[in-house]
């Protein structure tokens, strides 16, 4: 005897399409387009790989700003451009990836706008690290006047003079 034989798998397919003309109608009721499509569904799980997303961006972000825009102008910048630029761009990349799980079709209007705010905060710092490139204060070069020679002698070299060496010649 076959335990399995009244068991089937759900189709979407044909349960989206049953269930298409019920959220249609719910959707024009609510006053809402009835051709924008529905945001799907998110397990509960979804929120832990999103939390976990965010702060593996948080430290990716750092490095490679740091990286690229050099550690000295990092360390120029206030605390709080860096803290609001990187938690925007962090913010974005999650959000950029939300859209893409959670709408159909990968570049939806959705994940084009976050695509757009990714590239918006990432000219911002780009451009706030160039500007304290251009505005830090400059090394302060040695003049000739503070400098000074110093001579190193090996013990072979005669430096001084014994009085009695200078009365004999």
């Amino acid at each position: 005897m076959e335990v399995n034989e009244g068991i089937e798998e759900p189709r979407t397919e044909e349960l989206a399409a049953e269930l298409a003309p019920e959220a249609a109608h719910l959707h024009r009721e609510a006053g809402e387009d009835a051709g924008a499509v529905p945001a799907l569904e998110v397990p509960s799980w979804m929120r832990l790989a999103y939390a976990i997303e965010f702060l593996l961006a948080l430290i990716a972000i750092i490095v490679l700003w740091s990286e690229v825009g050099g550690q000295g102008h990092m360390d120029l910048l206030p605390w709080y451009s860096k803290l609001s630029c990187v938690l925007a761009f962090a913010w974005c990349c999650v959000r950029f990836t939300a859209g893409m799980v959670e709408q159909p079709g990968t570049w939806s209007r959705r994940t084009m706008g976050w695509f757009g705010g990714i590239i918006l905060v990432g000219v911002t710092m780009a451009g706030i690290t160039f500007y304290y490139h251009l505005h830090e204060v400059p090394d302060e070069t040695d003049t000739e006047d503070t400098t000074s020679a110093s001579l190193i002698a090996s013990p072979s070299v005669k430096l001084l003079f014994h009085a009695s060496d200078r009365t004999s010649r």
